[in-house]
């Protein structure tokens, strides 16, 4: 009998200890984990298995496993939070499939995504052609983000700059150089990139937002 005890005692215990440690990871929607967060989770609960069934073994054998882990999920968070190319290495990044219409089928054969795929998730979206969108992404998530051809006021889904630093890949894929995004940026009032929080290419010319944060204070 005390051995249900025990093994009440101990669900109680771990149902409070593993909502502490989810609140202080931080909240995430199940469709934007990523790797690193199911591999975490993964561990958590295959922890938390042992030491319900191991009735005789102490508590702390898996809680301090964890909080440790808990600990490098925070650790990861932040420099995950400073640094673009760490975040790209490990949540990894968008791939555009369908750009005015046009489906890009070499990134669809490097990211073994099926037509019958992009027709489901199209169809889910309420389109029946590919000639109604002007951008779809396939996020890291493996989830279609779709921008239709009548609502779409960018010449281009993704930042050229994000809280100060450029993105040499969009501005290669728009054909422009750093030297006419300066130019740009100049016209709209701004003399240093690193000074930009947010800057995104519309069809009706560059949509600027300042940063307001010091450089020690960079989101991203």
């Amino acid at each position: 009998m005390q051995e249900y005890f025990i093994l009440i005692g101990k669900c109680i215990i771990f149902y409070f200890v593993i909502i502490i440690a989810l609140r202080v990871m931080g909240k995430r929607e199940i469709g934007e984990l990523s790797i690193f967060d199911i591999v975490i989770y993964l561990v958590m609960s295959e922890l938390l298995a042992i030491s319900i069934s191991e009735v005789d073994e102490s508590i702390w054998k898996s809680m301090v496993p964890i909080f440790t882990l808990s600990i490098l999920q925070i650790l990861l968070s932040i420099i995950l939070l400073k640094s673009k190319k760490a975040r790209d290495i490990v949540d990894g990044t968008g791939v555009i499939i369908i750009q005015n219409g046009q489906i890009n089928q070499a990134a669809m054969k490097k990211e073994r995504y099926s037509i019958d795929d992009m027709m489901v998730q199209l169809r889910d979206k309420d389109y029946s052609s590919p000639d109604e969108v002007a951008f779809a992404i396939l996020e890291s998530s493996g989830h279609l983000s779709i921008i239709p051809q009548n609502k779409c006021k960018v010449k281009y889904p993704f930042p050229l700059i994000s809280d100060g630093i450029i993105d040499t890949k969009v501005l290669s894929a728009l054909g422009f150089d750093e030297e006419w995004l300066n130019q740009a940026l100049l016209k709209e009032g701004i003399e240093d990139y690193k000074d930009v929080f947010l800057c995104l290419y519309q069809k009706d010319g560059l949509f600027v937002i300042k940063r307001t944060l010091t450089s020690k204070d960079k989101l991203f």
